[in-house]
C-alpha cells in the first residue's frame, strides 16, 4: 500500500526559526572566537617589522646619537662565559690512588721470593716455572744468579725499597702524563683511598712520574750497597721493572660532577642600561660593546612595536566581528539560525582576506591592488545587497592593518565596496562582470587620484596611483570574483541570479521531458511562472527566482501524469473514479517527493528546489477531503491531517507568491467569463483562505504586499484571459465581394480547374 511522503528533517525547518538556546549561543559564539583567531592569523602571518632607517655597523661612524628609549637589565653573557670557564679551571682533575695495584704488585713479588725460598731450602736447586709472569720477564741469568747466591733477602729488600720510593705518591699513565703537560695543567685533586678511609690532597703535576720514568730512574733510587753489587743491581732493577705499573687513575665522572655543581654556583652577570642613557654619539666609532647595547635596544623596540600592533589589530578584528554580530542580530537573524549561511559568510571573509594578504606581501606589489570589495560583491551576489554593503564595512576593518592604517586604503576598501555592490545589482549575464570591475575600478581609480593631488603629488603622480586602483577593479577583483563565485555556488549549494537565468532556459531537459510527459502540467507551470514574476516584482522580491522556481514546482507530476486534471482528455474518464479518497490523495500528495528526487537528480539549486514543497505548503487536498467526507458513513471521522500536504509553508516571499499563484492559476480555469470584478473577487478568496488557514505564517509578506499581489494577479489574468472580437464570415456572394475588400482583405483566389 502507497504512504503518504513526509518531508525530510531539514525541510521542515522554518524561516523564522526558533529561539536558540543558550548552548547553541554559546557554539556560535565559539565559532566567532575561532574566527576571529583566523582572521588574525591571517592578518600577522610572518609579520616582520620595520626595519630602523639608519643602522650601526661595528667600526664605522655611528649615523646618529642614540639614547635609551627605556631601561634594560640584559645578562652580559660574554664576562658570564669567562666566570663559567674560570669556575671550570678552578676546580682540578680527580684522579685516584689505585691501592689495590700496590696490594696486587706486592703480592705478586713475594710470592715469587717465597718461592725462591722454597726451593734454595730445598736444596733442588730448580728456578720458578716459566709460567710464572715474574719469572718470564725476567733474564735466565738473573734467575740463575738468585738461585745460587744468598742474596734473595738484600734483593726482596731492594725491591721492596723501590716500591715505597715510587708507589708511595703513585704513578701516571703515559697517556695522562702527556695529556696534562699538553694541557699545561699544574694540579690536580689526588685522592688516596684506604681500606676505610680515603684522603685527596691538591698535588702539583711535577711531583708525580709515570711508569716509564720511574722504570728509567730506578737505578738511580737504589740504596749503596745495591749499587755495589753489580749483578744484584740487575736482578733487582730487572724485577722492579717487570712488576711496576701505574696506579693512579683518572675519575672522569667524580671531575665532570664537581664542575658541573661549580658551574651551577656561577652567577649570571647582569648589567643595565638606563632610561635616556647616551649610548653613543654620532660620528664615533662604533665598537662591540656599544653594537650590543644597540642590538639590545633595537630588539627591545621592536617587540615593543609588535606587541603594540598585535593588540592593536587583535581588538580591531574583535571589534569588526562584534560589530558585524550585532548588525546580523538586529537586522539579519536568520543568518545567525543557518550554520550553513554563518560559514558562507566567514569562509568569504577569511578567503577574501588571504587574497589580499598574498598581494600585499608579493615581492614588488602594491597594498593598493589588494581586493577589499570581492568579499562585498561575493556576499552581494550569494545572500543579497544588504549583506553586501555589511560586508565592506567588515573588509575595511580586517583589511585596515594590511594597509597599515593608512586613509587612503580604509577610503578605498570602502568607496570600492560600496560601488560594487550597487553596480553587482541585478546581475544576471557574465558579460556584466565587466560592468562590476568597470565600476570598482573607477571608484577606486577617484579615491586614490584625490588623495594624492589633496597630498601635494603632481597630476601625473596622482594618475599613476590612481591607475593602480583601477587595475585593482578590472584586473584583480573581476577575475577574482568570477572564479570564486562559481566556487561558492557549487560548494554551499546556491544559486545567484546568474544561474538562474541559465536555469530559466526552456530547453532545460526537465523542461523538455515535461513538455512532452506532462504537456498540461508545463503550461500551467508557465502560466504560473508568469503570474509570480510579475507579482514578485511589485512586491520588490527575487522575480527571477520566483519564474524560476515556478517552471520546475510541479515536475514531480511528471511520474504518474495521467492522474492530475490538466494532462487528462475529457473524453476520459479520471484515473480517480476507481481510487479511493485516501489513496487519490496520496497519489497527488506524493508529487512533491517525486519532484525534489527529480530535482536532485538533476542538480536543481536548493533555493529552486524549496519551491516544490513550500508551493503546497500544509495545504488540504480539498477535493478528496470533501468527497472522502461525502462517502463516509454515518459517525465515521475523516482525519483532514490524512489529506494535507507535508509542508513546510512558504518560507520566503518568493515561495508565498508562487502559492497563491498555483491556485490562482487552477481556479481561473474555471471561469467562464473572467471579469475584473470576477477575477478580483476570486484572488481575493484564494489570498485569504491561504492567510486563514496560517499558510502564510512564516513567510515575510505584509498586508500590502497582498494588496499588490492581487492587483499584479488580476492584471496578468486578464491579458492571458483577453477576448477577441469575431472576425466576420467570408462571404459567398459575389456582390459582397468588394465590400469584403474595403475593409482591408484581399479578394479570395478564384479557383480554376
Amino acid at each position: 500500500m502507497m504512504k503518504k511522503w513526509k518531508p525530510p528533517a531539514e525541510n521542515s525547518s522554518s524561516r523564522k526559526a526558533p529561539r536558540l538556546t543558550a548552548w547553541a549561543w554559546g557554539l556560535r559564539g565559539v565559532f566567532f572566537a575561532a574566527c576571529i583567531v583566523m582572521s588574525l592569523a591571517v592578518i600577522l602571518f610572518e609579520y616582520e617589522p620595520q626595519a630602523e632607517g639608519t643602522s650601526f655597523r661595528i667600526g664605522e661612524p655611528a649615523p646618529r646619537t642614540l639614547f635609551s628609549p627605556f631601561t634594560i637589565t640584559y645578562n652580559n653573557d660574554q664576562k658570564t662565559e669567562e666566570l663559567r670557564r674560570q669556575a671550570i679551571a678552578s676546580v682540578p682533575e680527580v684522579f685516584v690512588v689505585d691501592r689495590n695495584t700496590d696490594k696486587a704488585v706486592t703480592a705478586q713479588v713475594d710470592n715469587f721470593f717465597q718461592r725462591l725460598h722454597e726451593a734454595k731450602a730445598a736444596g733442588t736447586g730448580k728456578q720458578p716455572a716459566k709460567a710464572d709472569e715474574l719469572s718470564s720477564a725476567l733474564a735466565p741469568s738473573t734467575l740463575a744468579y738468585l738461585g745460587q747466591e744468598p742474596v734473595l733477602e738484600e734483593a726482596r729488600k731492594g725491591v721492596q725499597f723501590l716500591f715505597e720510593r715510587s708507589f708511595l705518591p703513585g704513578l701516571f699513565t703515559a697517556e695522562d702524563r702527556n695529556r696534562l703537560s699538553h694541557e699545561g695543567t699544574q694540579k690536580i685533586t689526588l685522592v688516596n683511598q684506604g681500606d676505610k678511609t680515603s684522603a685527596e690532597s691538591l698535588v702539583y703535576t711535577g711531583a708525580l712520574r709515570d711508569a716509564d720514568e720511574i722504570r728509567a730512574s730506578a737505578g738511580m733510587l737504589l740504596p749503596e750497597t745495591a749499587v755495589k753489587k753489580r749483578d744484584l743491581r740487575q736482578a733487582v732493577l730487572e724485577i722492579f721493572a717487570a712488576v711496576v705499573r701505574p696506579n693512579i687513575i683518572r675519575d672522569s665522572a667524580e671531575t665532570e660532577n664537581r664542575r658541573k655543581k661549580a658551574l651551577e654556583n656561577v652567577v649570571p652577570v647582569q648589567e643595565t642600561i638606563h632610561k635616556n642613557e647616551l649610548v653613543i654619539q654620532r660620528g664615533v666609532l662604533v665598537t662591540a660593546k656599544e653594537k650590543r647595547k644597540i642590538d639590545l635596544i633595537q630588539k627591545k623596540r621592536e617587540e615593543t612595536q609588535i606587541l603594540k600592533k598585535w593588540s592593536a589589530t587583535a581588538i580591531l578584528v574583535f571589534l569588526t566581528h562584534l560589530m558585524f554580530i550585532g548588525f546580523l542580530l538586529c537586522f539579519e537573524r536568520r543568518v545567525l539560525h543557518s550554520w550553513r549561511n554563518m560559514l558562507l559568510f566567514q569562509t568569504v571573509f577569511l578567503v577574501s582576506l588571504a587574497i589580499c594578504k598574498v598581494i600585499s606581501e608579493w615581492p614588488g606589489s602594491s597594498p593598493f591592488l589588494m581586493p577589499g570589495a570581492l568579499a562585498p560583491l561575493l556576499l552581494a551576489l550569494l545572500a543579497g545587497p544588504r549583506l553586501g554593503l555589511s560586508a565592506t564595512f567588515v573588509m575595511t576593518g580586517l583589511l585596515a592593518p594590511l594597509g597599515g592604517f593608512s586613509n587612503e586604503i580604509i577610503l578605498t576598501v570602502l568607496f570600492s565596496g560600496i560601488a560594487g555592490t550597487l553596480s553587482s545589482f541585478k546581475l544576471r549575464k557574465r558579460i556584466e562582470f565587466l560592468r562590476v570591475g568597470l565600476a570598482v575600478g573607477a571608484v577606486s581609480f577617484t579615491i586614490l587620484f584625490l588623495w594624492a593631488l589633496y597630498n601635494d603629488l603632481s597630476a601625473l603622480d596622482a594618475a599613476q596611483r590612481g591607475a593602480l586602483g583601477f587595475i585593482n577593479g578590472l584586473l584583480v577583483t573581476t577575475p577574482c570574483l568570477f572564479l570564486l563565485l562559481a566556487l561558492f555556488e557549487a560548494a554551499f549549494n546556491l544559486a545567484t541570479d546568474v544561474t538562474l537565468v541559465e536555469l530559466s532556459d526552456l530547453n532545460h531537459p526537465l523542461l523538455k521531458r515535461m513538455i512532452i510527459e506532462a504537456p498540461g502540467t508545463y503550461h500551467h507551470s508557465l502560466v504560473v511562472s508568469r503570474l509570480a514574476e510579475g507579482a514578485c516584482e511589485e512586491i520588490g522580491a527575487n522575480a527571477l527566482l520566483a519564474r524560476v522556481g515556478c517552471y520546475f514546482h510541479d515536475i514531480g507530476k511528471m511520474a504518474q501524469s495521467h492522474y492530475f486534471t490538466e494532462n487528462q482528455l475529457g473524453k476520459y474518464p479520471s484515473k480517480h473514479e476507481k481510487l479511493t479518497p485516501n489513496m487519490s490523495s496520496m497519489i497527488i500528495i506524493n508529487h512533491v517527493k517525486d519532484g525534489i528526487d527529480l530535482g536532485r537528480k538533476y542538480k536543481l539549486k536548493q533555493s529552486v528546489l524549496r519551491f516544490i514543497p513550500e508551493h503546497q505548503g500544509t495545504g488540504i487536498v480539498y477535493f478528496f477531503y470533501r468527497k472522502a467526507l461525502d462517502q463516509a458513513a454515518p459517525g465515521e471521522i475523516v482525519n483532514p491531517g490524512n489529506y494535507r500536504y507535508p509542508g513546510p509553508n512558504p518560507q520566503s516571499k518568493e515561495t508565498a507568491v508562487a502559492m497563491i499563484a498555483d491556485s490562482v492559476e487552477a481556479a481561473s480555469r474555471s471561469v467562464r467569463e473572467p471579469t475584473p470584478e470576477g477575477l478580483g473577487a476570486l484572488v481575493r478568496k484564494i489570498i485569504n483562505d491561504k492567510f486563514t488557514d496560517g499558510q502564510l505564517d512564516d513567510c515575510d509578506l505584509t498586508l500590502k504586499d497582498l494588496h499588490k499581489i492581487q492587483e499584479s494577479f488580476v492584471r496578468n489574468l486578464l491579458a492571458i484571459f483577453h477576448t477577441r472580437v469575431p472576425y466576420p464570415e467570408k462571404p459567398e456572394d459575389p456582390e459582397k465581394l468588394d465590400l469584403f475588400a474595403q475593409i482591408g482583405h484581399e479578394k479570395p483566389p478564384v479557383r480554376t480547374r
